[in-house]
């Protein structure tokens, strides 16, 4: 019974955060949920961490009721989806779920609430599409008579522009599932609640045959944009593809910088973030090539592993 007074309450708690967030959220006009959206899995986080999956749904269910009172229509979709993505987090947590399949579930999450972001708003409140890529254009067509360089001139510039938008939306989601991730582990090691072991930025590596997928799609996107298709379609989509590539490529690039020099050379330490933050904005095709290498050499194996590589366990 105590037990059970202990869920009620912990639950109530939760919710009580929850409406004063969105009490406030209302008179800075959406500027919390807006800005901080990355927080507000951590009420749910907690409980569902602590209680499990399945005594977190009627919390849930409480929480869209008091919604729906409190909130806005976009809240109601923001804030409740985050609600979902911090009871799948802390019911994995719950579970015993290892570190790895818990932060790929919550990019997963993110990555889809962005996407269904787009649509929903696109769909029932207005939200023009086609009317924020023009102003993307009109900006680098502003950009190009500043600095003399026809951006807007390159062959397929509109559909390239669309493909970056697109992979924006989903690259924000990935970054907002991490954020949620760091901040979720934090709050309950904080709580000294049990957490699954880490896993070392290490280890996260991938099989040889994606970098080579990876280094196709850099190949094609660049074959894109030198010798575009006739057919709109196929464009689109080897440029959409090819960028994706770039991305996931450039990733490792990133990893592979901050994890092997400072194996090499330990008082580059903190200097190989900065040079690897600098590289990954200033020169990402570099950096996709730097990805590529360290997925398909035996850089990991060698530099890291002493002979030994754990890229047959993903």
């Amino acid at each position: 019974m105590n037990q059970d007074i202990r869920k009620i309450t912990d639950g109530a708690m939760m919710l009580a955060i929850m409406g004063a967030v969105m009490l406030m959220d209302r008179q800075f006009a959406g500027f919390l949920s807006g800005t901080f959206l990355y927080l507000f899995p951590l009420p749910m986080v907690y409980y569902s961490a602590k209680y499990g999956f399945k005594d977190s749904l009627p919390v849930l269910a409480s929480l869209f009721i008091l919604l729906f009172i409190l909130g806005t229509p976009q809240s109601i979709f923001y804030v409740g989806f985050e609600g979902v993505i911090g009871v799948v987090y802390g019911g994995s947590v719950h579970a015993g779920a290892n570190n790895r399949k818990i932060l790929m579930r919550t990019i997963l999450m993110s990555v889809l609430l962005e996407v269904t972001a787009v649509l929903v708003f696109a769909a029932f409140f207005g939200y023009d599409i086609g009317a924020e890529l023009q102003e993307y254009m009109d900006i680098f067509e502003q950009m190009s008579s500043q600095t003399g360089v026809n951006m807007t001139a390159i062959p397929g510039f509109d559909s390239l522009l669309k493909n970056i938008f697109f992979i924006s939306i989903i690259v924000t989601g990935i970054l907002e599932g991490f954020i949620t991730h760091f901040f979720s582990r934090l709050l309950l090691k904080r709580l000294k609640m049990p957490l699954p072991e880490s896993v070392p930025l290490w280890a996260y590596f991938p099989p040889k045959w994606t970098g080579y997928v990876g280094i196709a799609g850099f190949v094609a996107f660049y074959a894109s944009i030198s010798r575009p298709l006739d057919n709109q379609l196929y464009q689109t989509i080897m440029q959409g593809l090819g960028i994706m590539c770039i991305f996931y490529l450039a990733a490792y690039g990133y990893i592979g910088m901050i994890v092997v020099l400072p194996r090499k050379w330990p008082s580059m330490r903190h200097l190989a973030v900065v040079l690897a933050l600098l590289m990954l904005f200033m020169a990402a095709p570099l950096m996709a090539i730097i990805g590529f290498l360290y997925i398909t050499t035996d850089i990991h194996k060698n530099v890291l592993q002493g002979g030994k590589t754990d890229a047959a366990e993903n």
